[in-house]
């Protein structure tokens, strides 16, 4: 659900990933964009396989995940970037989206989709970046560093 007005953000095809989340109108840096919400669900329980058209599942913890409406334009269809102008930050089971950076008219909002590090049980990878950023690693898995680091980071904000 987005928590700034429909003046500052619009959904339209991107040029390789299907839709994505455009600004409309500056977005200043710290504002919060919106909460992702839907469905809690339990991970063990959900076909992962099922989602062959997008990545929808937003993770809470190792047990539980968020499954968006799929037929709303919401905060769901903001895509994956190596170089995010957005954060995550999860609190009590309640995901929030803020920019990082004021974000210009014109450009697509992103964040990191935070995915830990590639295991056996994703082969063949279905997770490959098209981001196109300078710094594009390729992969929307995060290293085990930069998991580990994000893990300590979110510690911190959970009230």
């Amino acid at each position: 659900m987005f928590l700034i007005t429909k003046n500052y953000w619009q959904v339209r095809e991107t040029k390789n990933r299907g839709k994505g989340v455009f600004c409309k109108k500056e977005i200043k840096v710290k504002t919060i964009i919106g909460e992702y919400t839907g469905k809690k669900i339990k991970i063990e329980e959900y076909d992962l396989d099922k989602d062959k058209d997008g990545l929808y599942l937003m993770f809470l913890n190792d047990k539980y995940a968020i499954y968006p409406n799929l037929t709303k334009n919401d905060i769901h269809l903001i895509n994956h970037s190596c170089e995010p102008n957005c954060w995550i930050l999860n609190n009590k089971g309640h995901v929030y989206f803020f920019a990082l950076r004021n974000i210009k008219v014109g450009e697509e909002i992103t964040i990191s989709y935070l995915l830990p590090p590639k295991s056996e049980a994703c082969n063949p990878c279905p997770h490959n970046c098209k981001c196109g950023s300078k710094n594009c690693t390729g992969s929307m898995h995060l290293t085990e560093g930069e998991f580990s680091n994000w893990q300590k980071f979110q510690e911190g904000f959970i009230f």
